[in-house]
């Protein structure tokens, strides 16, 4: 698949939002609500929303992974950053 960086960084900051939402409503924060969720000490008696948190959460960090390969190979960015162009980005 090929994202570009505007793409990767819509996806990032619209799971963000989704993230905080949920955190909103259930009162907890996604990184515990992540580990509980995956390490099956959460009753989701059937939630929907658990599912679409996790999945909110999980395209977040695949997102931040992304990014930060994109950086780390690319570290000259970090003295060019006003003048970034990026066609393609591809993971």
């Amino acid at each position: 698949m090929k994202l570009t960086v505007q793409e990767i960084l819509e996806d990032l900051h619209a799971a963000e939002i989704d993230c905080q939402r949920f955190e909103k409503k259930y009162g907890i924060l996604t990184e515990y609500f992540y580990s509980a969720y995956t390490n099956g000490s959460l009753e989701d008696n059937g939630n929907p929303d658990y599912a679409l948190w996790a999945g909110a959460y999980e395209v977040k960090l695949d997102r931040e992974e992304i990014y930060r390969n994109l950086i780390v190979i690319r570290s000259p960015l970090f003295t060019n950053l006003p003048n970034l162009k990026f066609e393609d980005v591809e993971y």
